[in-house]
């Protein structure tokens, strides 16, 4: 995202485990979903107190070894929130093509997946890597051929096998009350270990899959075997949205929603789709959203609850874009609340003023770290490139008081760490440190333009409440660049 370099390989990536990194899309994503050739870059983050000792082995989607340059397979990363970029599209060596990679490591690590149109009108999504695998994953909104206000829509389904020997895989699509066609089941055998098996919705038949088809997914290894997750969602000829599947072992009933916005002055909403997991039908009226503007925002606070029954794995979507009953220019955080587990998906979406789109998962209530880590934050670098924090306060009965530490990045000539200390969040809302801004409430003015590196932020006091959040990766020149240059991930929390 720093240099502009010739495109090389194609590559997606598509998780990260801790100690074994899950990359699960490396390179181009070849896609009946996008004419586009696809590159990727991720940046490590090293969250141990030692230098980490890194290496990275590559798979060709066919499971073969793809060889690659050997600065990008043997590497360390500095103690305590050091940071390493691999860019594939600068790579000598790797072969274009896509695929996966899995990084371990003798420290814990985390790591962030851009996901980029290069040389060409933008698209781009970035995704987290996972720190778990598990062997079901639940995909709150999946769709084929759909006519949408950002134009015709596609998912990409990527499945990592993360286990220790070739694997099945079942992907079940669970379609809407509303949806055109019915549910269908796509099997999948023998996937390499280490390898990302490609499932794009549009190559699918329409006779399996209708046209217009939109749900949820319930994606499973067979026989309890390890995988993981992560889509893209392709919109018109630019926009794309990409984001991490959600493993059964990390589900919940409440989720915070960081930012929620409708029809703002410059068109951006927020639709979020929310997947039914308690394992039976959810009555109308029980799936709620409770929604508290930012200070800063017109309107007032507001509540939505499912119209009608959500039956078990399938999705309810509170979508400001269609709903006009939701206040516009109206921008706060949310809360979704159900009788049992619940997956949360948000969308970042422009429809009808320009292609930009990201998205990012929901923010389980249950979490109790109190540290928060983000690979990667810029301010207004040369190219474009800049990034938004926004950090959610867990306790919906106390503030939050948080302290920030910015390290530069290797490469970086802005000085040393820079902290900003004693920032307080209320209970239940959250707080923006948005990079893209020279000046105001929410910019950081202790950072200079052009600096880049990794951010820490802890929550104080005798008992701190939990935090969270998500990065915000856009363009801050006025206009941006054509095409969809905004991108959203989540963060990564410590105790």
């Amino acid at each position: 995202m720093f240099k502009n370099a010739p495109r090389k390989a194609r590559l997606a990536l598509a998780s990260i485990l801790v100690s074994s990194l899950m990359l699960a899309t490396v390179g181009g994503a070849f896609a009946s979903s996008t004419t586009k050739a696809l590159s990727t870059n991720f940046t490590l983050v090293n969250l141990g107190g030692s230098t980490a000792n890194v290496a990275v082995s590559y798979y060709l989607d066919t499971g073969a070894a793809w060889a690659a340059d050997a600065l990008n397979t043997n590497f360390t990363i500095p103690a305590n929130g050091g940071q390493a970029i691999i860019r594939q599209y600068t790579d000598s060596t790797l072969s274009s093509g896509r695929g996966s990679a899995v990084v371990s490591s003798d420290q814990p690590l985390g790591g962030v997946v851009q996901i980029l149109a290069r040389g060409q009108v933008a698209s781009s999504g970035a995704y987290v890597g996972s720190s778990v695998t598990d062997s079901t994953y639940y995909l709150p909104l999946v769709l084929r051929r759909l006519n949408s206000a950002s134009g015709l829509s596609n998912s990409q389904i990527m499945i990592q096998n993360a286990d220790s020997v070739s694997i099945n895989v079942d992907v079940q699509l669970i379609k809407a009350s509303s949806s055109p066609g019915a549910s269908f089941t796509k099997h999948f055998t023998n996937i390499p270990v280490g390898t990302t098996q490609y499932y794009d919705l549009d190559d699918e038949s329409s006779a399996n899959v209708a046209d217009g088809w939109f749900g949820a997914a319930v994606v499973t290894g067979l026989s309890a075997k390890k995988i993981v997750v992560v889509s893209n969602l392709f919109a018109g000829p630019d926009a794309m949205q990409t984001y991490n599947g959600f493993p059964s072992s990390s589900l919940a009933s409440s989720w915070y929603v960081p930012l929620f916005t409708s029809r703002l002055t410059n068109g951006l909403s927020t639709p979020v789709s929310i997947q039914n997991l308690t394992g039976g039908s959810v009555p109308a009226g029980q799936i709620t959203l409770t929604c508290t503007k930012d200070p800063a925002s017109g309107g007032s606070n507001f509540n939505k609850s499912n119209p009608s029954a959500v039956g078990n794995n399938e999705l309810v979507v509170f979508n400001p874009v269609t709903d006009l009953s939701i206040q516009g220019n109206w921008f706060g955080s949310c809360k979704v609340d159900g009788p049992g587990n619940l997956a949360v998906f948000v969308q970042l979406r422009k429809p009808g003023v320009d292609n930009n789109a990201a998205a990012y998962e929901g923010i389980p209530a249950t979490g109790t770290n109190t540290t928060l880590l983000v690979p990667l934050v810029a301010k207004r670098l040369s190219n474009g490139f800049a990034t938004a924090v926004t950090i959610q306060n867990l306790s919906a009965s106390n503030a939050a008081t948080v302290d920030l530490l910015y390290k530069p990045g290797a490469g970086c000539s802005c000085g040393g760490n820079v902290a900003v200390n004693g920032l307080n969040i209320p209970a239940g809302g959250s707080l923006i440190r948005n990079h893209r801004l020279a000046a105001g409430g929410a910019a950081e003015t202790a950072l200079p333009d052009g600096w880049f590196g990794t951010l820490t932020v802890t929550s104080t006091g005798g008992t701190p409440p939990a935090i969270d959040g998500f990065v915000q990766l856009t363009d801050w020149h006025n206009p941006p660049a054509p095409g969809d240059t905004s991108m959203a991930h989540g963060v990564f929390t410590l105790p």
